[in-house]
């Protein structure tokens, strides 16, 4: 027997689902699911909770519908992230700065690795997360390492990688290359300052120029104005001095400098910013750089600035700037800066050496995949976002200048000659060939692959390419990814480029995309907000399965989630309601029956909630397979909620309970139950089972507890076509009954009659079926309604239920002229909030600057003020007909 208090603390801990999700069925369709490997320094947050909530509910529906489902786990190396986590550490421990070799900060990164990359897994099993753990890989395992490789040195081969030297964004504080999609645009505050450019020529005359970056006019190659600028034609083709030095550059003419912008000419610093490289290259300007890779000023400016962090460079460039009388004014302006996405510092724009993807001839097949539908993202207009950056897609800086990381397979022979090969035998072999010497010194590139590189070989790697098993022939392209929005750069475009590539055939059908978890005002989570929710902490208090309910009923694809505690509390409402509901079963002798046949059901209620079932089982499978798991959540709401524990447990339990009253069966007498009795135990417990079932992609924990507790093993998904049965009869009669239950309900409540009060009705009907059901179920409306059939008074309120017309006796019950006076008021005054809501709705400017959520919501607000409004003017008028 349950316990009598809902507490899945106490029985969360004890299950596990390793086992089935290690099951194989070869004879099944194959279906995959690939989950997001989460970083090796990963912790679980709200966003994985989500992701992975969803993720397992598909696995968990796949398995019961009878696929072969591969639920495939990994953890990502994360490179940067990872690095400087550890450096971290060892700092703090007492590790200078710079003492560090390559093998032992790797050997250090393995141990941490080793000892605390596992957590973020021990956490998602808290949350039920039903992955084939025997399974698991890791982005640099052994295997992982042979097959980027091997990818790497085919993309090099056909010309799809190249080394080149080309201005990428640097990251002073990690010392790296960091690609475009690692940046965060920050706005912050700034300045412009107008400085003067005097003229070589020594006449005194001037031009200004506008710059927020005073400390990079020593790399300056020119100062460019628009070809239409009147001001300064006369000026194109002279020369003036770079301030603070006696170095000459010209002043150009270039469509790059913007007149109404600042004072309309530009400094042109090639080596240091990216329009200015584009102008360099175009006009053929040298590039001269004034900067290290850790952010400070070089030998190539005045020695007085050599070796100076950037930005106290610039407050000394300013100040000379403003004692030589070289500084015209400054303002004080609203910018945006690049920042680095891991260090959270200004990046620098640098011409290095690194290693690209040609992603433009990459990206051609991966748009057209989705164009043809081969690829299809769930919700479509995600797709807009892939185009977006697909069709203007750069060429893909992969070169970390760190060393934790798949370390680029090349070797520089001792003139620069480069060997790219799978190991330091091949790029050998090569070398020899093309010195004709039998042994060449090689040096290994220092620099490790961009950590989306191995990303987005994931799907094929995982499935044991570049050889053929069984597993890559079987699950490839037959999976599903569910990620957040936030990483169809990062992650998805990149898994169909290299899938395409490597595999000839696109990795997935299906990509889900889920929307962000906020808090309940919309606003992103952070520390510094304290408005970060932990999922364990609500896992411990509330249960796994509240949480992946709550998340599941609110996971509408591509909106962003508002949670709150108070979402959570509501869902393991939900789960304690199903679990009193099964106990009161239990208590009342609902026991389920294997030999229970529902086509012999003769009890009309019984009939409906069959019906109920089936149809519960159909919504939920089209739902499922549209992978809408919040329609699947809130179905299986309200027909358990709704349907079974507010409506059939109210018809049933006189019928279950009237035995228990009897003296002889208190006695201990085993009395023989009537028919009614064991139909109605027996359909009860056959749709509690069936409730289980379709629950249990969401809330496993508490399905394995109740099946457990009335001896079902089995939890195959329900068959509806098995119950496809012609019970319109039954549940026409129990709709009329729940109609007419509910409208009396309504109508006490309208006019403030208590509900315990009894009232008498009476039905006109042609048919008479309305009168001769109130009469089959009289005493189920007496006692859920509180009214009866009998003699009325001409003081009534009309209930129209289909054709009939049920006259409810009010007169005796209220004062008609005070209701009157109060429904009016209460009618007047929805009426105005109704209009507000709507004066709201037809503003262009509130449409435009609230959320979708907030429009939704007065949208909904409007709907409900309406059907508030139009009964209470029934009743008005039904009243004054009295």
């Amino acid at each position: 027997m349950l316990d009598r208090i809902f507490n899945p603390e106490s029985f969360e801990k004890n299950f596990s689902f390793e086992i089935e999700a290690s099951l194989r069925k070869p004879d099944a369709e194959p279906f995959m699911v690939l989950l997001p490997p989460p970083n090796v320094t990963g912790s679980l947050h709200m966003g994985h909770a989500l992701c992975y909530t969803i993720q397992d509910i598909i696995a968990r529906y796949k398995r019961l519908k009878g696929y072969d489902v591969l639920f495939q786990p990994g953890l990502d190396h994360a490179g940067i992230i990872t690095q400087l986590l550890v450096e971290k550490n060892l700092y703090e421990n007492g590790v200078e700065k710079g003492s560090l070799t390559r093998e032992i900060l790797l050997k250090e990164i393995w141990f941490f690795k080793e000892n605390s990359g596992s957590t973020i897994l021990d956490q998602m099993k808290v949350l039920g997360i039903s992955c084939d753990f025997a399974r698991l890989r890791f982005t640099m395992d052994d295997e992982g390492k042979k097959a980027i490789t091997k990818m790497f040195v085919d993309l090099f081969n056909d010309g799809l990688i190249y080394r080149g030297r080309r201005m990428v964004s640097w990251d002073p504080l990690i010392g790296s290359a960091v690609s475009d999609l690692e940046i965060s645009e920050k706005e912050v505050d700034g300045n412009l300052w107008y400085i003067k450019y005097m003229l070589a020529d020594s006449s005194g005359e001037y031009i200004t120029v506008a710059t927020t970056r005073p400390e990079t006019l020593f790399g300056d190659a020119a100062v460019a104005v628009h070809p239409d600028d009147e001001r300064y034609r006369h000026l194109v083709g002279k020369e003036v001095l770079v301030p603070l030095t006696d170095r000459k550059i010209r002043i150009i003419s270039d469509k790059y400098a913007n007149p109404e912008k600042g004072s309309g000419a530009v400094k042109i610093t090639p080596a240091h910013d990216f329009n200015d490289y584009e102008v360099g290259i175009r006009n053929r300007l040298p590039m001269i750089e004034i900067m290290n890779f850790n952010g400070e000023l070089n030998e190539n400016v005045p020695e007085i600035f050599q070796f100076t962090d950037r930005f106290a460079a610039r407050e000394k460039v300013v100040d000379f700037l403003n004692k030589k009388e070289l500084l015209e004014k400054v303002e004080k302006i609203r910018q945006k800066i690049p920042f680095g996405d891991r260090s959270d510092v200004p990046l620098e724009p640098m011409i290095t050496h690194q290693w690209f993807v040609n992603a433009e001839k990459l990206a051609i097949p991966a748009i057209e995949a989705v164009e043809t539908g081969k690829i299809k993202f769930i919700p479509k207009h995600w797709e807009n976002l892939y185009f977006e950056w697909l069709k203007n897609v750069r060429p893909w800086c992969i070169s970390r200048q760190i060393w934790w990381g798949h370390r680029i397979p090349a070797w520089y022979g001792p003139d620069g000659q480069i060997f790219v090969a799978e190991t330091f035998e091949g790029a050998m072999e090569k070398a020899v060939g093309f010195y004709g010497k039998n042994k060449v010194e090689l040096t290994q590139d220092e620099d490790v692959l961009d950590t989306w590189f191995s990303s987005g070989a994931w799907p094929f790697v995982v499935l044991g390419w570049p050889k053929q098993t069984d597993e890559l022939k079987r699950f490839y392209s037959k999976m599903i990814v569910v990620t957040g929005f936030d990483i169809i750069f990062f992650w998805i475009a990149r898994m169909i480029m290299m899938g395409i590539y490597c595999m000839k055939e696109v990795p997935f059908p299906d990509v889900y995309i889920h929307g962000l978890v906020r808090d309940d005002k919309g606003r992103k989570m952070s520390k510094s907000r304290g408005n970060v929710i932990n999922p364990l902490t609500l896992c411990k208090k509330y249960g796994a399965d509240a949480v992946r309910y709550t998340l599941a009923s609110m996971a509408s694809p591509g909106r962003d989630v508002r949670l709150n505690e108070q979402s959570v509390e509501n869902g393991r409402n939900f789960l304690t309601k199903l679990w009193n509901v099964v106990r009161f079963a239990q208590m009342n002798g609902c026991v389920y029956n294997k030999e229970f046949n529902i086509a012999k059901v003769n009890n009309s209620v019984a009939k409906w909630i069959i019906l109920c079932v089936r149809q519960l089982i159909i919504d939920v499978e089209k739902s499922m397979d549209n992978y809408r798991v919040d329609e699947v959540a809130n179905h299986i709401y309200h027909c358990v909620w709704d349907s079974f524990c507010d409506w059939y447990m109210e018809f049933i339990k006189p019928v279950l309970q009237q035995s228990a009253l009897r003296d002889d069966e208190r006695q201990g007498y085993d009395l023989p139950l009537t028919i009614l009795k064991k139909d109605i135990r027996d359909t009860t417990a056959w749709a509690i089972i069936q409730f289980l079932r379709v629950l249990y992609p969401i809330c496993p924990f508490i399905v394995k507890k109740l099946c457990g507790e009335m001896g079902i093993i089995n939890t195959a998904w329900p068959d509806a076509s098995a119950i496809d049965l012609d019970f319109s009869e039954a549940v026409r009669e129990v709709e009329v009954l729940k109609t007419l239950i509910s409208s009396v309900r309504s109508m006490k409540q309208y006019l403030n009659i208590p509900l315990n009060e009894k009232i008498n009705i009476r039905a006109e009907s042609s048919d008479k079926y309305i009168e001769n059901t109130i009469l089959k179920h009289k005493e189920t409306v007496q006692r859920m309604a509180g009214a009866v059939l009998g003699e009325i008074s001409k003081q009534t309120v009309p209930i129209v239920i289909d054709e009939a017309v049920i006259h409810m006796e009010v007169g005796s019950k209220i004062n008609i002229e005070t209701e009157l006076e109060r429904l009016t008021k209460e009618s007047d005054k929805l009426n105005k909030t109704r209009e507000a809501a709507l004066l709201r709705l037809a503003n262009e400017d509130f449409c435009n600057k609230a959320t979708d959520d907030v429009v939704e919501e007065h949208k909904k607000r409007v709907e409900t003020l309406g059907e508030k409004i139009q009964k209470i003017d029934y009743i008005i008028s039904s009243l004054k007909v009295v």
